[in-house]
């Protein structure tokens, strides 16, 4: 699984190229100036990012005889598939507790229309609720097919996704340095390897607000896929466990008045795109309380942000940031 490739391709050199200026919302020509006819043509390989489907299957145990249905086809940046799977099942609330999922194995490749196809099978738990008779019966609830620019395809309704964000527990918000904001979408960016190689690629990454010994521009993980939604899949369903701790005490440990449960840290998000509703959404159902984006928000994702309580910053530059919700949390 190659998540770059190499293809050969025709590079146009112009000395002269035409200038442009801005007129509203577009792009024009600049009067006066002529396309230059001439140029040079430079056979070259070019590296671009890999763009593959993945069938995810699923299978109950006590069920259809224990054999597998198809639950999707969708298109992803090869690598980090376990983890997209389960951080795509956890955001988009097709299962309400992790303990239903007994293992997510990689079952080897099939072909969708001529190209191979990696193949990933959720086995439930023997215990497990899960209707899968439901869910296939029921043909707009679940995703048949995911491209890989489209977060929420294929849902019944908007008010689905919406009903299944947790309800958030009332805290006092984390605070964030301005330099920090930009120190952090530095850093995202010098840890995306294939976005270096091709420019094609989204990367999303995971830091940590509120601890005194830890520096918020150091991040936790980085993840890259061609779809952006997919990036931020991958994230949450690789650190699942640091993003949705148990809520109960562990066992043998004791809370008493003296010495009260240490409080779960709170996380944030870093991401090289625009942020659209369906990345907010994935970041209330992983209780990440920030993100911070390198390009513009759109009014559902703006609006979904001010109610989830979620401090939403986009169009990061070198000079500038913008601030859509929670401003007071960016100092």
């Amino acid at each position: 699984m190659s998540r770059v490739k190499t293809f050969p391709i025709t590079r146009l050199l112009s000395a002269n190229a035409p200038s442009f200026k801005q007129e509203g919302n577009s792009l024009e020509l600049e009067k006066g100036l002529e396309l230059q006819k001439s140029h040079e043509r430079l056979p070259i390989d070019d590296q671009v990012a890999s763009e593959e489907p993945l069938e995810i299957w699923l299978k109950h145990p006590l069920k259809q005889a224990g054999k597998a249905s198809l639950l999707l086809t969708t298109m992803r940046s090869p690598g980090d598939d376990i983890a997209l799977v389960k951080g795509w099942l956890h955001t988009s609330g097709l299962l309400d507790n992790d303990a239903d999922v007994q293992r997510i194995t990689h079952t080897g490749s099939g072909r969708v229309k001529g190209s191979m196809a990696n193949q990933v099978l959720v086995t439930l738990h023997p215990q497990s609720h899960f209707d899968i008779h439901s869910l296939q019966s029921q043909g707009g609830s679940h995703i048949e097919y995911v491209n890989s620019g489209c977060g929420v395809c294929g849902q019944r309704s908007i008010d689905v996704l919406l009903d299944k964000i947790p309800a958030q527990e009332t805290q006092s918000r984390t605070k964030l340095n301005a330099r920090e904001v930009f120190s952090l979408a530095a850093n995202l960016r010098s840890q995306q390897g294939v976005f270096a190689l091709t420019g094609g690629c989204h990367g999303a990454g995971l830091f940590i607000l509120g601890k005194a010994h830890t520096h918020h521009s150091e991040l936790v993980d980085v993840r890259e896929d061609i779809g952006r939604h997919n990036a931020l899949d991958k994230l949450i369903g690789a650190n699942l466990s640091l993003l949705m701790p148990e809520k109960t005490p562990k066992q043998g440990a004791e809370i008493t008045a003296e010495k009260p449960a240490e409080k779960a840290p709170e996380y944030g998000v870093v991401i090289s795109s625009r942020i659209s509703f369906d990345l907010v959404q994935k970041a209330a159902m992983a209780n990440i309380g920030m993100i911070l984006a390198m390009g513009a928000p759109s009014t559902l994702a703006i609006e979904l942000a001010k109610e989830c309580d979620i401090c939403l910053v986009g169009f990061i530059s070198q000079k500038r940031i913008n601030v859509y919700t929670c401003d007071h949390r960016i100092v």
